[in-house]
């Protein structure tokens, strides 16, 4: 099922939660909503769900407009951060539940909680009750309750937040499987950016309840569209510029290394000359280059060992700056100076405001 939300708002006591969202969830996409706590992702889950009515906009389910259709009539399966199993239930009960409450016939619901249970990993659990299932085991489970039903859409509001580390990163794996064998469209909310950018077809990611930019994991990661989106997802370094003059192969920058020419499509706001806010990945400065091409000195600060990385913290132009290697920083150590090479053609540049 194809979701397309138009000019969806939202206020509590005067302040504006959700400010006039539109964009589109293609059929059997995995579309995440990201974006810190408070920006309204979760509203906006509920507000998808029938849950919530919003104060303006419409939501349609492919060219149905379901903005006054109830909940319990939108046909969604929902999977929540608490699980919300029921607990006098057994495995099989809690799966069962919502085929039985349509009246579905006991040999089809058999049939597909069986199949489910397969699919979910849960075979031979189907008699347990949720006091006895690991975290992993209780969110499959919560995970089959909402995919048995076949749903056009299923909505995931945090569903691996309770993990710990070890089992998030299995489910997530579970998450991606699960979504390609079944090919359901699924919106998933997340502040975890490994998270989303490991698993999604593509994000919005939400500031302020204002849509900040929409795309693929890459397309935000490497092209983020404000600082914002930059410093949200993964780590940079903000340093100033001013542009120069546009050109056919990109904007001329002025940075406190010299002059560099970054890609048109990595430049957001720039109509004229004027002062720039450059965002420089850790990963895009090197440690190793010739003298002949633009590089400055930094002072280590720090140094700490990642392991499949080398991070330093470094001093520059009064600033400190993030750098990660794989190699070539072995030899250095905090009150050590050296010299970066800046990757022009990974950076994004911004206008700065005010």
């Amino acid at each position: 099922m194809r979701l397309r939300i138009e000019n969806i708002s939202k206020s509590y006591g005067g302040q504006k939660v959700l400010d006039d969202l539109s964009f589109t969830v293609e059929e059997g996409e995995l579309f995440f909503l990201i974006g810190s706590s408070g920006c309204g992702k979760s509203t906006l889950l509920r507000i998808i769900s029938g849950l919530l009515a919003p104060d303006g906009g419409r939501i349609f389910f492919d060219s149905r407009d379901v903005t006054e259709t109830p909940a319990e009539n939108r046909g969604l399966g929902l999977v929540f951060q608490n699980y919300a199993l029921w607990p006098h239930m057994t495995v099989w009960d809690n799966i069962s539940f919502g085929l039985e409450t349509r009246g579905e016939k006991r040999s089809l619901i058999k049939e597909k909680v069986s199949r489910i249970l397969g699919e979910v990993r849960l075979e031979g659990l189907e008699k347990r009750y949720p006091a006895e299932l690991s975290g992993g085991q209780q969110q499959r489970v919560a995970l089959a309750r909402a995919l048995v039903i076949e749903p056009p859409l299923v909505l995931l509001d945090e569903p691996l937040s309770n993990l710990d580390a070890g089992l998030r990163l299995e489910m997530r794996g579970e998450l991606r499987r699960i979504h390609k064998s079944l090919g359901v469209t699924m919106v998933y909310v997340t502040h975890d950016q490994k998270e989303a950018l490991s698993l999604a077809d593509r994000m919005a990611l939400l500031h302020n309840g204002k849509l900040e930019q929409v795309g693929a994991p890459y397309e935000l990661y490497k092209t983020p569209s404000s600082s914002y989106a930059a410093s949200f997802l993964g780590e940079t370094n903000f340093l100033p510029g001013t542009f120069k003059a546009e050109t056919a192969e990109g904007w001329l920058l002025e940075t406190p290394w010299g002059e560099a020419k970054i890609p048109s499509d990595h430049v957001f706001g720039a109509r004229e000359k004027g002062e720039a806010v450059i965002s420089l990945r850790p990963e895009n400065l090197s440690f190793q280059g010739s003298l002949d091409d633009p590089c400055f000195e930094a002072e280590v600060l720090e140094k700490n060992f990642l392991g499949d990385i080398t991070q330093l913290v470094l001093k520059a132009f009064g600033q400190k700056i993030t750098a990660e290697t794989v190699s070539g920083a072995d030899r250095l150590k905090p009150g050590d100076r050296t010299r970066l090479w800046p990757k022009a053609a990974e950076m994004t540049a911004y206008k700065r405001e005010g």
